[in-house]
């Protein structure tokens, strides 16, 4: 009798621990996922669940999340490391896009052709010297651009800011020039001429996450999925 109250204890607390998890939960994620999606509905999940700590990380490097001891990480672009568990998110869209000196000074290009008579801010990987062309969807078919220009950032806050005082075109998420684009600090061009989408995932390290990792994933995916649904994507 004894034995079997402590196991009816004990199932008591798991159940307790799932309705109500607590501790910290790390999470590492772009900077503009974080500034224009998460951390703007963040109150609803600390109101849901109070007893989580929340950790985020952000910036443009991978993370490992293993040896970095991190929970889970919301990564764009295709899936690199297949040890790790991922659940679809969604997928951002890019816009091409410059400032009205730039396109004063240079013209509005109309077709991604004429890129070639233009000059961009250049992004390259901050963990390699991988210049990002740009690209576009022809017919169903992925064509890469390169435009090339005498800035290169590897840092996606000052790839916009670069854009902003007029030193080239950027192709980068909306997500990320949303308020430049409202406010008339960016343009966009080229319109027609859609990128590729890119996706989105909830990486996590293990196929059996805990309670506040989970709970987590599923109110991500909400957020992520609402936000595909207002297009803000």
């Amino acid at each position: 009798m004894h034995l079997l109250a402590e196991l009816e204890e004990a199932e008591g607390a798991l159940r307790n621990v799932a309705a109500r998890p607590r501790g910290v939960l790390r999470v590492e994620m772009h900077g503009s996922h974080a500034l224009h999606l998460v951390l703007p509905r963040l109150a609803e999940f600390h109101e849901r669940y109070p007893d989580i700590e929340l950790v985020i990380s952000s910036g443009d490097r991978l993370v490992d999340l293993v040896r970095e001891g991190v929970d889970c990480a919301i990564r764009s672009g295709p899936l690199r490391d297949s040890s790790l568990v991922a659940r679809g998110l969604g997928s951002v869209h890019e816009v091409v896009c410059a400032s009205p000196a730039y396109l004063a000074a240079h013209g509005t290009p109309t077709h991604p052709d004429e890129l070639a008579r233009h000059r961009a801010v250049q992004f390259f990987a901050p963990n390699h010297d991988i210049d990002y062309p740009f690209a576009f969807l022809f017919d169903g078919k992925v064509r890469e651009i390169d435009v090339r220009g005498w800035l290169k950032v590897n840092e996606s806050h000052n790839y916009v800011a670069a854009a902003v005082q007029g030193f080239g075109l950027i192709q980068i998420p909306r997500l990320g020039v949303a308020a430049e684009l409202a406010s008339g600090a960016l343009v966009e061009v080229l319109a027609d001429w859609p990128a590729p989408p890119i996706p989105v995932h909830l990486l996590l390290p293990s196929r059996h996450p805990s309670p506040r990792v989970r709970v987590f994933a599923d109110w991500i995916a909400q957020v992520y999925a609402q936000a595909q649904q207002g297009r803000a994507l």
